[in-house]
C-alpha cells in the first residue's frame, strides 16, 4: 500500500505567486531584471536549465527564456520530446476550476521552425483543450511573435502573444494572470515554474498554476 502513495514535494502544498511588470516597448522590446520571474526549481527538487522573464502591456503578454543547453532537437507533433517551451495563461487567473475555463490557453514554441510532412512550417500555435461549452476558438499561429537567437551552448527565445489571442485580457479589470510554463530539453527532464506535470495533468489543472500580479 505505502508504495502506491505518490511522495509530496514543497510544491504540493504552497500557491506561488510573483509580480509582472510592465512594458513600455512594441513586441520586439526585451525585458530588463526587474521582469525575471524566482526560480522555484528547488520545490520540485528538479534542475534550473533556463531563466525566464515575463512583462506585459494593453498590447499583450511578453516572455523570454534563456535556456542554458544548447538547440539539439525539435519534434512535432511530439514536440514534448525534443527543444520546446509551453505557455499556460489563464486571464482571470480562476483558482476554483479543476478544468479549463474559456479564459485560460496553452500556447507552444520552438526554438527553430519545423516543416512539416505536409510542407507546412510550424513555430508556435495554441493547442488549449476544453470541455465543450468552455471552448474559445483557437488564436491564429501567425498573430504570434517568436524570435530565437541561438549560441553554441545556449539559446534565448522571445515570444510575445497579442491580447487579440487571450480570450478575456482586460488589465485594466483585472489585474492578474494565472500562468505557469513548462521547458523541455532533448533527452533531459524539464523545467516548470508552478505544478510539476510528473504529478498533475498541468494542461487541464488552471487551478495550480501560479498568480501573476500585473505592475503598472
Amino acid at each position: 500500500m505505502w508504495d502506491e502513495i505518490v511522495p509530496l514535494s514543497p510544491a504540493h502544498f504552497f500557491a506561488f505567486s510573483a509580480d509582472c511588470s510592465y512594458v513600455k516597448g512594441k513586441r520586439e522590446t526585451p525585458l530588463s531584471k526587474k521582469h525575471f520571474l524566482p526560480d522555484l526549481t528547488e520545490f520540485h527538487a528538479a534542475q534550473s536549465f533556463a531563466d525566464v522573464a515575463v512583462g506585459w502591456n494593453e498590447e499583450g503578454f511578453f516572455a523570454t527564456f534563456y535556456v542554458k543547453e544548447p538547440i539539439r532537437e525539435i519534434f512535432f507533433p511530439d514536440f514534448q520530446d525534443g527543444d520546446a517551451i509551453e505557455l499556460f495563461i489563464d486571464t482571470r487567473d480562476v483558482k476554483t476550476s479543476g478544468f479549463n475555463t474559456r479564459f485560460c490557453h496553452h500556447f507552444y514554441f520552438l526554438p527553430e521552425p519545423l516543416e512539416t510532412e505536409e510542407g507546412a512550417t510550424i513555430q508556435t500555435g495554441e493547442i488549449t483543450r476544453f470541455r465543450t461549452e468552455d471552448a474559445h476558438e483557437l488564436c491564429d499561429p501567425s498573430l504570434l511573435y517568436v524570435d530565437c537567437e541561438k549560441g553554441r551552448k545556449d539559446y534565448r527565445l522571445h515570444v510575445f502573444i497579442p491580447s487579440e489571442c487571450l480570450n478575456g485580457f482586460d488589465p485594466g479589470q483585472f489585474d492578474r494572470l494565472g500562468f505557469t510554463y513548462r521547458i523541455h530539453r532533448f533527452k533531459g527532464n524539464p523545467q516548470f515554474f508552478s505544478a510539476s506535470s510528473e504529478d498533475f495533468s498541468i494542461e487541464q489543472q488552471p487551478s495550480l498554476w501560479a498568480s501573476l500580479k500585473l505592475i503598472k
